[in-house]
């Protein structure tokens, strides 16, 4: 309990001083000629920038005269705000690395209230970065603040509270759960399936805050109508030979090296894609290993991959972490998943969601049982069917992004 009294009196002192004029009423109410929707994008695994991506090219396809969309990585514009970034990016490896780490990053956002520990930080840590990011919304002067972070959506709340109270702050989650720094005091908070929905409720949001659309995802995916022999032709794959896929999201960590060298190991000949991201000490040593399993295994490493999800497309399976972006990609595109890592309770959640409850998939606790896997489906490839199937249904629920687009056309 002191505990807590003490967090509160340093939530409380810290407070980011509302150095800021909020914008009158009379400006405000002047018509304006667009409604201008900013969308922000950081870098935090590449998950948020996807889907802030997804979520942008989505409203600019409605082509609507009275809406402006405005892309803004509002992290870069400052040394402070880079420092943060930065530090995102470097959390996500270390979690991709060290499985405790985010558990422990997780277990810490209850200390002192599951709403108080990110204002608190905010206050204590990032006082100065915050007031830098206020200033840059406001000469901006959006209608409408679409988020995929959490920082970036608190911020914006602070924005709206301080300087702005006719802003919208409208926030999707990337995830497929809802943990405690999602803030709760946006306009609308949100969400991509069920499990999401009611995680959102005891976290205290309200029916009316929270909307459910399908999973959102890039419009390029969606339409995609060439199957995997066209793919495997566009990128000199054979043809007749069983390929996996393996990928651990952008920074090609969480010991997807292990897993390929288990793949080296299969019975049969197989194709192994392998996605090393901006990992290039482990493409350039897969780089060294392909021409030693060769030609029995055809190791075909890349780094970042623009277009992944057409490889992703000629794969027979796909291998990855439990990102949520990268197994509802491998499911749009009718690839059966198979998970070896979660580096956080967030993936952990979205990997129970894509394997036993969506049914694209399997969980695999080491790479041993990956190999005998790949091996029975070399052996016998209808074993995925079942897979394919559920990945079809999550096809067929269409793109959230859309969705999302629409709800934003007539949102004041």
């Amino acid at each position: 309990m002191a505990y807590v009294c003490i967090c509160h009196f340093f939530f409380v002192i810290l407070q980011p001083k509302q150095k800021f004029n909020q914008i009158s009423h009379d400006h405000m109410a002047t018509p304006q000629k667009k409604k201008r929707v900013l969308v922000t994008f950081v870098e935090a695994g590449f998950g948020h920038i996807t889907t802030a991506n997804s979520i942008a090219t989505a409203i600019e396809a409605l082509q609507d005269p009275n809406i402006e969309v405005i892309r803004k990585y509002t992290f870069k514009d400052d040394p402070k705000l880079r420092k943060i970034e930065k530090s995102f990016v470097r959390d996500v490896k270390w979690a991709n690395t060290f499985p405790w780490h985010n558990y422990i990053q997780m277990a810490a956002t209850h200390i002192g209230g599951i709403h108080n520990s990110l204002p608190f930080v905010v206050s204590l840590l990032y006082r100065r970065a915050s007031e830098i990011y206020l200033k840059q919304l406001e000469e901006i002067r959006p209608d409408i603040i679409i988020d995929t972070h959490y920082l970036t959506s608190f911020l914006a709340t602070m924005y709206r509270d301080t300087i702005d109270p006719h802003v919208k702050v409208v926030t999707y989650d990337p995830d497929n759960d809802v943990h405690n720094w999602w803030n709760i005091r946006v306009d609308k908070f949100i969400v991509n399936c069920r499990l999401a929905f009611h995680d959102a409720l005891e976290h205290d949001f309200t029916r009316k805050q929270l909307m459910i659309v399908p999973f959102v995802t890039r419009k390029e995916i969606m339409e995609v109508t060439e199957d995997k022999s066209f793919y495997r032709a566009k990128y000199d794959l054979q043809q007749d030979r069983f390929t996996v896929m393996v990928a651990a999201g952008g920074y090609g960590k969480s010991g997807m090296n292990r897993v390929v060298d288990a793949l080296m190991l299969a019975k049969h000949p197989i194709t192994v894609i392998a996605i090393c991201g901006t990992n290039k000490r482990l493409y350039k040593r897969l780089e060294r290993l392909k021409k030693h399993v060769a030609p029995r295994i055809d190791l075909r490493p890349y780094e970042f991959v623009d277009k992944v999800y057409e490889l992703n497309r000629a794969a027979d399976v796909f291998i990855t972490k439990g990102g949520p972006n990268a197994m509802l990609d491998s499911a749009l595109m009718g690839v059966p998943i198979g998970v070896f890592y979660c580096a956080s309770p967030i993936e952990y959640h979205s990997m129970h969601l894509f394997t036993s409850i969506l049914n694209c998939g399997r969980f695999f606790k080491r790479s041993a049982r990956i190999l005998r896997w790949v091996n029975e489906c070399v052996a016998n490839p209808s074993i995925l069917d079942i897979y394919r199937e559920a990945a079809q249904e999550v096809r067929d629920a269409g793109n959230g992004a859309v969705q999302i687009a629409q709800f934003i056309q007539t949102y004041e």
